[in-house]
């Protein structure tokens, strides 16, 4: 068989018996494909869920490396010496690499239509396809608020006289600052948060930062903080705490107002096997592969037909289950990348006045 057919045949039995029926690495490569993700837990998930019945059906090796560092990726493509394939990363990270031009498109035309279908629009986008689903949240201590009396909004979160304790926000860990939050808690609806009001986002942000006892540089360390009662209330992604809440930790999550966003897959501009890299993904995306990593790590499935695959009791913990779906929004990525007359993007203008804000100490 000719490997366009090989193609054809594949992408159209993916959904029943997998992309692969008898394939054989090709000859112009070394029989392998390398996929970046953030190791750990995460690494032992994929690897069950996507990366061994891949290599069965397939007959090529996945090789793993971390982390998918934007800089290791520039010099990489810089130098010709591209070594990686497939990443997996945030937003707000891509948004940088699609910026440098350091990313392939995707072509949407080898991933099945039922997938597609099944897919966030919000999550679609030239150069990246969500891959898992996470969302920045109101994440509390259930030590310090008796069930049913936590925070419910981002109002409450800001209101530190109606609910006491200390607060924790993300100056690190990916998207940030957290406008969106800022607006919501200034009484913005959630539908009328894009364009974002920057004046008036920061003037709220000098309201919260009072209560704010600890500004974390990452999502563990800010479900310590919430876990060791450093601080009674969050604003960081619901799918850690919902992993720690699952080992014992006094911790959960509400889900109102949450800030949706997804760790995508991505082409590195030059891979070696655009194809096969194709295939992966049109792989990992698959309903039954995604509903294993998520019952390994409890980050939503970006494909929705993974639920039907799932039990209720593990389905509803995830952020992008349709009952928490429904009480949050996307991150707005059109907005956080468009480029203005000084060359750079929003994110990377807010972030600069964001740290020049947090020197500001008075």
């Amino acid at each position: 068989m000719k490997r366009r057919d090989f193609l054809k045949v594949a992408g159209a039995t993916a959904m029943a018996v997998g992309p692969f029926a008898h394939a054989r690495p090709a000859k112009a490569d070394k029989g392998e494909l390398v996929v970046v993700s953030w190791g750990g837990s995460l690494a032992k998930a994929q690897r069950k869920a996507f990366f061994e019945e891949f290599e069965k059906q397939s007959g090529y090796t996945i090789k793993e490396d971390t982390p998918p560092a934007p800089a290791k990726i520039k010099a990489m493509v810089e130098s010709g010496n591209v070594t990686w394939d497939v990443i997996e990363t945030d937003m707000a990270a891509i948004l940088g690499l699609v910026k440098d031009k350091l990313l392939e498109p995707i072509d949407y035309s080898k991933i099945d239509k039922a997938i597609l279908d099944n897919i966030a629009a919000p999550i679609k986008h030239p150069n990246a396809v969500g891959s898992r689903v996470w969302s920045f949240n109101i994440v509390y201590n259930t030590k310090a608020f008796p069930t049913g009396q936590h925070p419910k909004s981002w109002a409450d979160v800001w209101d530190g006289k109606k609910f006491p304790g200390g607060r924790t926000l993300n100056f690190g860990g990916g998207v940030a600052p957290q406008l969106e939050v800022a607006l919501l808690a200034d009484g913005v609806p959630r539908d009328k948060l894009y364009p974002i009001d920057t004046e008036r986002a920061w003037k709220s942000m000098s309201r919260v930062r009072p209560y704010v006892t600890k500004w974390y540089s990452s999502h563990s360390e800010a479900i310590q903080l919430i876990t060791a009662g450093e601080a009674a209330v969050s604003c960081t992604i619901g799918p850690r705490a919902t992993a720690a809440k699952r080992e014992g930790a006094p911790v959960d999550v509400d889900y109102h107002e949450g800030k949706l966003g997804a760790d995508h897959w991505c082409l590195i501009k030059g891979l070696r096997n655009r194809e096969l890299a194709m295939q992966f993904i049109n792989f990992a995306l698959a309903p039954q592969r995604q509903a294993i990593l998520s019952r390994e790590v409890p980050y939503g499935p970006s494909n929705r037909k993974a639920f039907d695959q799932m039990s209720a009791k593990d389905a509803k913990d995830l952020t992008s289950y349709p009952d928490n779906e429904k009480l949050q929004f996307w991150w707005d990525v059109k907005w956080w990348g468009e480029i203005g007359s000084d060359g750079k993007t929003n994110r990377e203008r807010e972030a600069e006045r964001y740290a020049a804000w947090m020197l500001n100490t008075k």
